[in-house]
């Protein structure tokens, strides 16, 4: 797919760094309390969970913002015209719907297998009133907007394509994966935010991970963000389902065979995909 002009003359640093402020700042009265240096009240605690759903739509808005202003309203149109285009061969659907969701279960039964640990069966309530099976769609679509997945608006539909003409696509994922996980840093310092439970570091490990496959799969597609959007979801939606932690300050062993089953699967896409340029740049005999 030939790169648009517009898009090689992003200013992708500073899509990053509006986006830090955008949500640090959104994130920041939550650290602070959590470092005993200011105290909230009751009503700003309570609102905690509202800040961090906000605060990940920076990639999104700022995307938006930065196109807007860069490239005006013809520029944002062809931005989501891009971003919502449905065009690619179905088996990449299967795989972004399904590859998130088999890294989830793969590492779920491992670490049941193995006797690592003793995971949970469902990271949904105990008490729920009706069947788990039938929230999946409405919980994806949730996800999907509100919960993960609008986050690669900016990620792979501003990031990706100036970061990858400079570095590779290989190398560009990686510090966006390396960025990407920076970027939640603040969550792991937020009284009763769940991201404490686990490695900061082993999320960094999944981000990048998940960064390459998402990648490579999305220049294969023919860079459809849908794509991406898909397998960010995917990869969130799964987890309850398939839990790989506690939601409890405990040993996460289920958590580091989740990002090392990852990892793999990065590596083995990485093989697939360079090997895939190289055969289609060979001369027919």
């Amino acid at each position: 797919m030939k790169q648009s002009t517009s898009s090689v003359k992003r200013k992708v640093w500073l899509f990053f760094l509006l986006t830090f402020i955008y949500s640090w700042l959104l994130w920041l009265p939550y650290v602070l309390s959590g470092f005993g240096l200011i105290k909230l009240s009751e009503t700003i605690t309570s609102l905690m969970t509202v800040a961090v759903m906000l605060g990940a739509f920076g990639p999104l808005i700022m995307a938006v913002l930065l196109i807007r202003f860069k490239e005006g309203r013809t520029g944002l149109k062809s931005y989501f015209r891009n971003a919502f285009s449905l065009r690619t061969k179905p088996i990449y659907y299967v795989v972004a719907f399904l590859l998130p969701v088999l890294i989830t279960a793969l590492a779920h039964y491992i670490v049941d297998f193995t006797n690592l640990d003793v995971l949970p069966t469902s990271l949904f309530p105990e008490d729920w009133a009706f069947p788990t099976i039938a929230i999946i769609i409405p919980y994806f679509i949730f996800i999907l907007v509100a919960g993960g997945g609008q986050e690669e608006f900016g990620w792979r539909g501003y990031a990706q394509e100036p970061m990858q003409q400079r570095f590779g696509i290989l190398g560009g994922s990686i510090i966006i994966g390396l960025i990407w996980g920076l970027w939640h840093l603040p969550l792991w310092f937020m009284p009763g935010e769940g991201h404490s439970y686990y490695s900061f570091f082993a999320f960094l490990i999944y981000t990048v991970s998940t960064s390459i496959i998402i990648g490579w799969l999305y220049n294969a597609s023919g860079k459809k963000l849908v794509i991406a959007w898909i397998i960010h979801a995917a990869g969130n939606v799964a987890v309850p389902f398939f839990p790989v932690l506690h939601m409890a300050d405990v040993p996460q062993p289920g958590y580091w065979v989740w990002v090392s089953v990852s990892a793999l699967v990065a590596i083995c896409m990485s093989i697939w995909y360079i090997r895939k340029q190289k055969q289609a740049s060979l001369p027919e005999v």
